[in-house]
C-alpha cells in the first residue's frame, strides 16, 4: 500500500504552532556503515541531545511525541553508528522523541518481538508517546525525507534496504523498521511471544495488522532507503514457519496481554547521554505452557499466497 501520511500539512504554515518541515533542506546522506564513530564525537556533535536521548524543537510543536524501540544485544558498532545518524535526522525533522535501547541480558536465544513489546511498555512509563517506531540496530536509514510519523494504520518504514538491492522483500513485508500509533499497537496486541531466535515474528505482525482491519503503509523507494550494516546473521526461529502457520489461534493472546508470555525482569535502567538503556531478563526460549486449545492452521496455499500474493 503506498505511503498514506499527508506530507502536505508538515509544512503548511496555516497551523499555528506546530512545527513546519523544511522539505527542501532534507535529502539523501551519505551513510558509511563500515567506520566506527566514536561515541564521545556522536555526544560533541549532538549537543542538543539530553541525557536518555531525547529532544523537542524549543520554538513549535512536533507533530507526535515519538518512541524509538531498538532491541538489543551485543552490538555495539551498530548501534553507535545507528545513533550516529539517527539524531541529525531527527531533529532535522523537527520531531520530539527519545530513543530507548531494550537490552536482552543473558545468552539465552534473542527473542526481538518480546523485547519490542517490553519497549512498548516501559516507554509508557517515561511519557504518553503518540508514536512507535520499531527500529531494528542494524538498519540506517539514507533519506532525511523518510519522516519519522505514524499514521492511522501500520507504516513500513523500510521500503527499500540495500542487502535486497533497494526493493521490498515481499508484498507483506513489515521488517526492520516500522511505525504504529499507540492505539494500534494495542489493537493488534503487539508482536508474539513466541518467536526465539530470528524471522517470522515480523510476518506475525504483519498478518496481526490485516487481521485487524489495518493496512501496510510504505514511502515510496527511493525514499524508504537503508542500508543493512553487516554482520553474522543470528539462528532462525526454531519451528518458525509451523509456529507463524498458527498465528490466526494466537494473536488475541498472545502479546502484551500475555501475562504468561510477558513475564520479564528489568535489570537495569540508565539513562545515557544518547539514549535510554533498559536491560531485562525474559527468560529462556521454553514454549509457554497455555497454548490455543485446537489451533486454527492456515493452508500451504495461504502461506505461500502471504509471500507472494
Amino acid at each position: 500500500m503506498p505511503d498514506v501520511l499527508d506530507y502536505r500539512y508538515l509544512s503548511d504554515p496555516i497551523y499555528f504552532n506546530k512545527c513546519r518541515i523544511d522539505f527542501p533542506a532534507l535529502g539523501i546522506k551519505k551513510i558509511d556503515i563500515f567506520n566506527e564513530p566514536e561515541i564521545k564525537l556522536i555526544q560533541e556533535e549532538n549537543k542538543q541531545v539530553k541525557l536518555g536521548g531525547s529532544w523537542r524543537p524549543m520554538t513549535c510543536d512536533s507533530w507526535q511525541k515519538i518512541a524509538i524501540v531498538i532491541p538489543y544485544r551485543d552490538r555495539w558498532k551498530h548501534l553507535k553508528i545507528l545513533l550516529n545518524r539517527l539524531h541529525p535526522m531527527l531533529t532535522r525533522q523537527k520531531a520530539d522523541y527519545r530513543i530507548f535501547v531494550i537490552e536482552q541480558s543473558g545468552i539465552s536465544t534473542f527473542n526481538r518481538g518480546k523485547l519490542m513489546n517490553i519497549g512498548y511498555l516501559e516507554a509508557l512509563d517515561y511519557d504518553s508517546f503518540d508514536c512507535f517506531v520499531f527500529h531494528d540496530v542494524d538498519l540506517i536509514p539514507e533519506n532525511d525525507k523518510n519522516i519519522y510519523l505514524c499514521d492511522q494504520h501500520a507504516r513500513h518504514l523500510a521500503s527499500a534496504i540495500d542487502e535486497m538491492r533497494y526493493h521490498v522483500m515481499f508484498y507483506n513485508y513489515a521488517g526492520g523498521v516500522i511505525a504504529i500509533n499507540r492505539e494500534n499497537v494495542k489493537k493488534i496486541n503487539g508482536y508474539s511471544n513466541f518467536y526465539w531466535g530470528w524471522g517470522n515474528e515480523d510476518d506475525d505482525l504483519s498478518a496481526r495488522t490485516k487481521s485487524a482491519g489495518l493496512l501496510l503503509t510504505r514511502p515510496p523507494e527511493y525514499i524508504g532507503r537503508y542500508k543493512m550494516v553487516r554482520h553474522v546473521k543470528d539462528s532462525r526461529a526454531e519451528h518458525g514457519n509451523e509456529l507463524f502457520l498458527s498465528w490466526r489461534s494466537r494473536w488475541s493472546a498472545d502479546g502484551l496481554n500475555d501475562h504468561e508470555g510477558m513475564n520479564y525482569t528489568v535489570v537495569a535502567r540508565d539513562n545515557r547521554p544518547l539514549y535510554t538503556n533498559i536491560t531485562v531478563n525474559i527468560g529462556t526460549s521454553t514454549v509457554p505452557k497455555k497454548q490455543p486449545t485446537n489451533p486454527v492452521q492456515e493452508s500451504l496455499w495461504w502461506f505461500f499466497n502471504f509471500y507472494y500474493p
